[in-house]
């Protein structure tokens, strides 16, 4: 008896019961593995988010890595020479940072008065006369109104508040020490993992290609796309925070924004953050030049720099840099940037990028996951002639002329093209369904919804005028039903696109309007 086959010593009616139920019970056994997989995810964190960091970052290192190795340089002395040298520059930029944000915190109190002067204008302003003191005054009668007729409460009971003792500075060092000492340890075992993955990558692509199966072509295919994608995305990310920050830092020092600098590297480095940290990078320095200049002009020119500089980036660069890189559709960004930093917090929204591009290519080469591939990626779900045809048979024919149109002006032929690709496919799938899975409603949609599609078609896109006007030479009619009609119908107007007269005919139509003239087909 072959796998998934039903017993034959069973009876038809238990057969037929066990093999309804089978799609079912897989469907539940997926669910299972799926929330035992998400909460091994979220309760192994621990190990799980630096090992994860550990990976990201040697994906980043290890073209360096490579190149030293072609120089003949060993590989423990490069892998170590490539992670003193990245260390380095992490620690002269947090120096540099450190640096301007002391001599930044220095000059705070001295824009004290400025915040109060203008926050009592704008107290003034909001307490000055407007268009709703008439509105305001009503609901102030009103609550006392009801004030008035509420019955008295009795006077609260007098609350005691009890202080903690005093800290001493021991004590206050010990504390400071325990909040840093975790951070301090990821980054610590982040750092042996990066060390320990660049110097056994190959041993463990071999280990990942023994466990992926027999198939080493689709696994190595699998293994080389994750590790292009996401290297490339993260050089990308790297170029355009690069890119958004030392502008961002020039034009506020040119503009007299303190700690400009400081700003600017904040800016490249929040940008790993999706969605949410160009805006909390944003709020610093408008916060600053709200509290440095008296009047407002250095707010504006802050705001109008950095709303520049964040369409000059989303708009241009990125587009630019980043192309195909990732293959993951905005709606799957967005989801799995939600789902990440549910699991694993902040850490995990910087790395939802990667993961997610990890999981689509698991899909795109694991047929057993092809679902992810259908969920996660960008390549649009249905050809375009299915798109098409879907809509008719949702009685949605303006959607369907929309993407008929969007077809047509991207199509080299034009019209011709988009009828003998899209028109004549959706003409195919109506007729195969026709007596398959079709209802009468179904077929009556699409005979319709083609008729309007024509229509607008022979309407936006006419014949030439001394086409139009000449007699018919060709004849298009239809052989049997409704479809053969709207395929003359096609033939017949892309015939006269192409400077053929023609003419479409319903069947019979030709013996009512009499002999068909010299030359007609």
């Amino acid at each position: 008896m072959n796998r998934g086959e039903p017993d034959p010593s069973l009876p038809p009616h238990r057969a037929s019961a066990l093999e309804s139920l089978v799609p079912s019970l897989r469907l539940m056994v997926g669910l299972v593995i799926a929330a035992l997989i998400i909460a091994g995810l979220y309760f192994g964190r621990t190990i799980l988010v630096p090992l994860a960091l550990a990976f990201l970052l040697s994906f980043v290192l290890a073209p360096p890595v490579d190149r030293l190795k072609r120089l003949r340089v060993p590989d423990v002395a490069a892998v170590l020479a490539v992670v003193l040298a990245t260390l380095l520059v992490l620690g002269a930029g947090a120096t540099l940072v450190a640096n301007e944000a002391r001599a930044l915190s220095a000059e705070l109190p001295s824009y004290q008065s400025t915040i109060r002067g203008k926050l009592r204008n704008l107290r003034k302003q909001m307490r000055a006369p407007g268009m709703f003191d008439g509105a305001k005054r009503t609901l102030d009668i009103v609550q006392r109104e009801v004030d008035a007729a509420t019955p008295a409460t009795p006077a609260a009971v007098q609350k005691v508040q009890v202080l903690p003792p005093p800290v001493s500075p021991a004590q206050q060092a010990m504390a400071a020490l325990g909040s840093v000492s975790g951070p301090l340890a990821d980054a610590a075992l982040v750092l042996v993992f990066v060390i320990f993955i660049l110097l056994d990558r190959v041993d463990l692509r071999d280990r990942l290609l023994r466990l992926w199966g027999r198939d080493l072509h689709r696994a190595t295919d699998a293994m080389d796309e994750a590790g292009g994608r996401i290297t490339r995305y993260l050089t990308m990310q790297l170029l355009v925070n690069v890119t958004y920050g030392i502008p961002l830092a020039a034009g506020l020092w040119f503009i007299g924004v303190p700690g400009a600098l400081l700003w600017g590297a904040l800016a490249a480095v929040m940008r790993f953050v999706p969605y949410v940290g160009p805006l909390i990078s944003s709020a610093f320095p408008v916060a600053l030049a709200f509290a440095v200049d008296p009047g407002w002009s250095l707010v504006l020119w802050t705001i109008g720099l950095i709303a520049v500089l964040e369409l000059i980036s989303n708009n241009v660069v990125e587009p630019w840099l980043y192309g195909a890189s990732t293959g993951l559709s905005a709606m799957s960004l967005i989801v799995s940037a939600t789902f990440w930093t549910a699991l694993w917090g902040p850490v995990g929204l910087v790395m939802s990028t990667p993961l997610t591009v990890c999981l689509l290519v698991v899909g795109r080469y694991l047929p057993q996951l092809a679902f992810l591939d259908v969920l996660l990626g960008s390549q649009p779900a249905l050809d375009e002639p299915t798109r098409v045809y879907q809509r008719l048979l949702a009685g949605d024919a303006d959607e369907a002329i929309e993407l008929s149109a969007q077809q047509i002006d991207a199509a080299q032929g034009g019209v011709s093209e988009f009828y003998a690709g899209t028109g004549l496919s959706v003409l195919r799938m109506a007729v195969g369904d026709h007596a398959r899975a079709a209802t009468p409603h179904h077929r009556l949609r699409v005979v319709e919804g083609m008729d309007e599609l024509l229509d607008e078609l022979a309407e936006q896109y006419p014949p030439p005028p001394d086409v139009a006007a000449a007699r018919p030479g060709v004849a298009c009619i239809g052989g049997k039903w409704e479809v053969d009609q709207l395929a003359a119908r096609m033939l017949a107007h892309a015939l006269q696109l192409q400077g053929c007269p023609a003419q479409a005919h319903a069947r019979g139509a030709q013996h009512e309007a009499g002999p068909a003239p010299d030359g007609a087909q």
